[in-house]
């Protein structure tokens, strides 16, 4: 199916029925946690169900049982009769899991049978935390983050109220040193450690540690003076890794003990991204590490980051449902609870993709036209609301005043977020057309040592398998957190309402096969704002070229493999290599030929990918 710039008649098309009936069957869910239709959890769901009622939110008989199960074990909890295990609930965006918590907590402190209860509720984001007090309604309760004036939202003091809101961060940190949740007095409730602990958002077991040696490399220069016998060390350690293979694990020395240097005492006496790189390279310092040649030369691990008597913790994430990351954890470090999901019809939702690079790479190359395609789609409906999801700004380019540039009128109905601020916001819940204007990219070791941390697979485990699964799950989460912060998120019987999202990824990242299981029951199909300039054999060289960089830009890709792709002789392909249009349009993608300066192969190549991945900072 092609999906032009104004997308037909779309909208016309029926939608699937899905069903919801506001009702779900308690005792069903409830009899097996050992709880009654009376009790906590009972009180939640008809409160969450009077709420919806009173403005259409109509949910599936499924998704009613995940949300009650989700109380059903916050009751065990409060209770104090939970057993101990990571709880996830997976339910899709703007089913109502936020929505539960909140009328969860309202029940919990008017219950006159846990009156000793405490709830931790544990935020990505700072702001987040701002946005679930506030629903909430709460008149007492607690803020402990790094930020005062977060804090200073808070009602009373964390040991004095009943419910607390932190963060991810701020747990793992405090965790660190005891490798203890029930230790840290500051999450106390009456000098006792919280009952009910709610996770919201992405959990991860353990932290990815990954460092370039080029990063490593600004820290000579500042430690070599103060500390000159651990410098010398560390030069050894260079070599080691130079001279190490593409997935060779090597064993790095303990310089800090050696030496007695620790960690704060280093970022002491460092600056900038020296000191940056005393983080990432100190928790590495006498583990084994897998080097990776591809892109930039780096090394990469974890360490653990979440403490095992944090459990039981409930963990509300839509992303559980796309992400390789809990399925590594549900099958190698066990002690994981996946309860009851239902998934989403999103038969409402026409998607459109636009097959080319969506990487921040290619908008230095190519931020024109693409600021142009991006407005382009705007201008087909002037008069509806628009989200845009961009790569941060740069001192070279600023993508949201490109696209603001081209909208002559209607600017003030496009809003812009950035990845990295793309998830857990219901600002723009009202708004029917989202652009992804390119995707989030990691670097590739960052998806190795996510996976390891995931499985409890450290280097010194061997050979790491699931990297590909693990990428596209994480692309997966981006773009399913990025869409439903538009209308698509809400429901009706059970759909998404009427919704159409643009989505610029070229075929080779795999991104687009992903999507019909991303957004079962969506139509898919091209989105065309500019219009291909190549025809014939340079078109196909292009797409053949870019799919093999998109496929793996550490490569050079040889002449001959492009013409033997065309079938065509080394004397024909000559006419298609001097091509205006063909080399224009590679550079635009920022591929080129290289050169004897290049040190490689005869060839087409990325050099900024080919050395520095995609990394999206």
């Amino acid at each position: 199916m092609l999906i032009r710039d104004n997308f037909g008649s779309a909208d016309a098309r029926p939608m699937a029925p899905a069903g919801g009936d506001n009702s779900t069957s308690l005792s069903e869910v409830f009899t097996p946690l050992g709880l009654t239709q009376d009790g906590l959890a009972g009180a939640t769901v008809r409160a969450l169900q009077g709420s919806f009622g009173a403005f259409g939110h109509s949910l599936t008989r499924e998704m009613w049982d995940g949300l009650a199960a989700v109380a059903g074990v916050l009751e065990t909890m409060a209770n104090g009769t939970c057993p101990k295990s990571v709880y996830v609930s997976s339910l899709d965006p703007g089913i109502g899991k936020t929505q539960l918590l909140v009328h969860f907590l309202r029940e919990l402190l008017r219950s006159p049978d846990h009156r000793g209860a405490s709830a931790i509720i544990c935020a990505n984001r700072k702001d987040q935390i701002r946005a679930i007090a506030t629903e909430a309604g709460l008149d007492r309760f607690a803020v402990l983050t790094s930020d005062n004036d977060v804090n200073a939202i808070a009602t009373a003091d964390p040991n004095e109220a009943r419910i607390l809101f932190t963060t991810h961060q701020m747990v793992v940190a405090r965790c660190r040193n005891s490798n203890s949740f029930e230790a840290v007095s500051a999450f106390h409730y009456d000098g006792r450690p919280r009952m009910v602990r709610i996770w919201d958002e992405a959990m991860l077991p353990g932290e990815p540690l990954t460092v370039t040696l080029d990063e490593l490399h600004t820290i000579p220069a500042e430690l070599r003076g103060p500390r000159p016998r651990f410098t010398a060390d560390l030069d050894k350690v260079f070599d080691q890794i130079v001279q190490a293979g593409e997935g060779d694990r090597i064993e790095l020395p303990n310089l800090p003990r050696i030496h007695e240097f620790t960690e704060p005492e280093a970022r002491r006496i460092t600056t900038g991204q020296a000191a940056k790189a005393v983080e990432l390279i100190w928790p590495l310092f006498g583990r084994t590490v897998t080097v990776r040649r591809r892109y930039r030369l780096s090394i990469l691990d974890y360490r653990e980051s979440l403490p095992a008597d944090l459990q039981p913790v409930m963990v509300l994430d839509a992303s559980a449902r796309v992400r390789a990351t809990y399925d590594l954890w549900e099958r190698h470090r066990g002690g994981m609870q996946r309860l009851p999901s239902a998934k989403k019809n999103y038969a409402g939702l026409t998607i459109g993709v636009w097959d080319r690079g969506g990487g921040k790479d290619a908008f230095v190359y190519d931020a024109q036209t693409i600021a142009k395609g991006v407005a382009k789609t705007i201008k087909t409906r002037p008069e509806e609301d628009w989200l845009v999801v961009h790569h941060k700004a740069t001192a070279e380019l600023d993508f949201e005043k490109l696209v603001k540039q081209r909208l002559s009128t209607g600017v003030g109905k496009v809003k812009f977020v950035t990845w990295g601020r793309h998830d857990a916001t219901n600002d723009f819940a009202h708004i029917p057309n989202v652009i992804l204007a390119g995707v989030l990219f990691k670097p590739e070791p960052a998806y190795e040592a996510t996976g390891r941390a995931s499985a409890a697979l450290p280097s010194a485990s061997g050979a790491f398998e699931w990297t590909d699964e693990v990428r596209r799950g994480e692309h997966a989460h981006g773009i399913l957190q990025a869409l439903c912060r538009g209308a698509v998120r809400r429901l009706q019987n059970g759909c998404c309402p009427a919704s159409r999202a643009f989505i610029i990824a070229h075929k080779g990242s795999g991104i687009p096969a992903l999507l019909s299981e991303v957004f079962p029951g969506a139509s898919i199909g091209d989105w065309l704002p500019i219009p291909k300039p190549l025809k014939g054999h340079a078109e196909r060289a292009f797409d053949y070229i870019v799919s093999r960089v998109e496929a793996d830009a550490s490569e050079v890709i040889p002449p001959a493999d492009v013409y033997r792709h065309l079938g065509v002789t080394k004397d024909n392909f000559k006419s298609v290599r001097g091509h205006k249009g063909f080399r224009a349009a590679l550079e635009a993608y920022g591929i080129r030929e290289t050169t004897d300066a290049d040190s490689q192969p005869p060839g087409f190549w990325h050099p900024y990918r080919y050395y520095f991945g995609d990394e999206d900072d």
